[in-house]
């Protein structure tokens, strides 16, 4: 049965059938409605599948997986389906059987002592933080501002980051267990042992370090994930930097860069245009870029360290404004809104939050430009449409410039507001991470392809490749890969799933 047939009214009930003689049939459904729902993109495309599953169990799931290389069925899994900006729920291909793994949503394990939790691949942002507040726990997590309802499991493979010390969260992978394309399931990490006291922290295990395959990729369905959780602080405090001038992003990045290669700074570090940290609200504000950076540990430590980060950052960045923001002065500032009505309190609120490691749907609203906004809604029923734009870049000033250029040369060009942020993920390396937000109408939907496609080739074109892509949105960039390198990941794909049943074409593996 080819993936093409499955869409057909006669195929339809052939592929019903085969999914009820399973021993463990799972949910399905083949409504036309819900389809489209799951077919739908926040950038206005769309990619119809044949059906949707909802395993709940691994012995369901590898059924289903012997059951696409008996029939040739194509799957393609996802989390939460909650993936915003890139790719949302839909496939890579029309035809194919989504295969929703929300119902397989326990946290399987918390380790106080070892500091870790263990987790199935349809746990929630809010779901984790939850657990581990009921249960008295002095862990936190680190968070994406994706939302409450997004997956743990399906943002980390794609290799998310965020906010506190622990922000470089692949990085922060212990162990994985994956059921492979031909039906086998394997243990990352010293998990290759059959017996290891190790087995759920030391993720490099012996011989070559496989845990990477299966991040950004189409080479297995992670059943669980053992990931590291950062204990809570003693002391915690956010320093916040806000420039009027455009051109101080280049020497902020740097400073920032500065910081962590002396160890000041070790959390992520969001530099952001007004217009992206504040959405429509920041008409109504002075000001450029605004910098939130979190520095945590002994209350005595954390305190030196802001004194020494706040005086490079003044001094490299002149006529700049560097504040503190600890709990006790975002209350006291809170009660005295009452009568200042300062917009800006909730921002550092969700500033707060956010380092904290308490999930948020606000940064979506801001996004959207519209409170109703929640991570709760499928991509259709989003009030409007997004979609991201990333690269990577050295922490250099000219690099910075050179990108930054082009941004709001392409932004300006194309008629959109510039919505940035460049994150200092690591001591040298600079994440860019732009979007737009339009309308649905097809006009608008046209006019802001042009703009994206535009903005991919300029890019490229300078060195600023992409991190991170979506579903069938990789394709444009494998002209910029190496031969070398596109040959090897067709290789491991063949190696490890030889009936091509999962997500063919995703990150350009097929």
């Amino acid at each position: 049965m080819s993936q093409e047939s499955l869409i057909t009214p006669s195929t339809r009930e052939q592929l019903a059938e085969l999914l009820l003689a399973q021993p463990c049939p799972p949910a399905f459904s083949q409504d036309p409605e819900l389809l489209n729902r799951y077919g739908q993109d926040l950038d206005g495309s769309h990619c119809q599948p044949a059906a949707i599953v909802w395993p709940e169990s691994e012995q369901c799931l590898k059924s289903l997986v012997l059951l696409a290389n008996q029939h040739g069925l194509c799957l393609h899994p996802l989390a939460q389906g909650k993936n915003w900006g890139y790719g949302s729920a839909k496939g890579t291909a029309e035809g194919q059987i989504i295969v929703d793994l929300s119902r397989m949503n326990q946290v399987l394990e918390v380790n106080e002592q070892l500091a870790y939790v263990r987790l199935q691949p349809g746990v929630t942002q809010q779901q984790v933080f939850e657990h581990l507040e009921q249960n008295h726990s002095g862990l936190q997590l680190d968070i994406t501002a994706a939302g409450k309802h997004t997956s743990m499991v399906g943002n980390i493979l794609e290799r998310g980051f965020g906010h506190t010390d622990y922000c470089d969260r692949f990085s922060n992978v212990l162990s994985l267990k994956v059921l492979l394309p031909t039906g086998e399931v394997i243990h990352t990490g010293m998990g290759c042992y059959q017996h290891s006291v190790a087995k759920d922290i030391y993720p490099y295990g012996i011989g070559p370090f496989i845990q990477g395959l299966f991040s950004q990729s189409n080479l297995g369905i992670v059943l669980e994930m053992t990931l590291a959780l950062q204990p809570k602080p003693d002391y915690s405090l956010q320093l916040i930097l806000m420039t009027k001038y455009q051109q101080a992003a280049s020497k902020m990045v740097a400073c920032v860069a500065e910081l962590k290669q002396q160890g000041i700074i070790q959390s992520g570090v969001h530099t952001a245009s007004m217009s992206r940290a504040f959405g429509a609200a920041s008409k109504n504000m002075q000001g450029a870029w605004v910098l939130t950076a979190s520095l945590s540990g002994p209350k005595a430590l954390a305190k030196a360290k802001f004194k020494v980060a706040k005086s490079l950052l003044l001094k490299r960045i002149p006529q700049s404004r560097v504040i503190m923001v600890t709990e006790g002065r975002l209350v006291l500032l809170q009660r005295l809104n009452k009568w200042l009505k300062l917009t800006a309190i909730k921002d550092l609120a969700l500033v707060m939050q956010l380092k904290k490691g308490i999930p948020t749907d606000q940064p979506l609203q801001t996004l959207l430009d519209d409170d109703k906004a929640n991570s709760q809604m499928s991509a259709a029923d989003f009030p409007a449409n997004f979609r991201w734009i990333c690269a990577v870049s050295s922490a250099e000033p000219s690099a910075i410039e050179t990108l930054l250029s082009i941004c709001h040369h392409t932004f300006d060009q194309h008629g959109y507001e510039p919505r940035v942020t460049l994150t200092n993920i690591s001591p040298r390396a600079v994440i860019l991470i732009a979007n737009i937000r339009f309308d649905k109408d097809p006009e608008s939907c046209a006019k802001a392809q042009a703009f994206y496609q535009q903005m991919d080739e300029k890019l490229l074109a300078n060195g600023f490749c992409p991190y991170r892509s979506g579903s069938g949105q990789f394709q444009q960039y494998r002209p910029a890969l190496t031969a070398e390198h596109v040959q090897l990941l067709q290789r491991l794909k063949q190696a490890l799933d030889p009936g091509g049943i999962l997500s063919p074409g995703k990150y350009n593996l097929d």
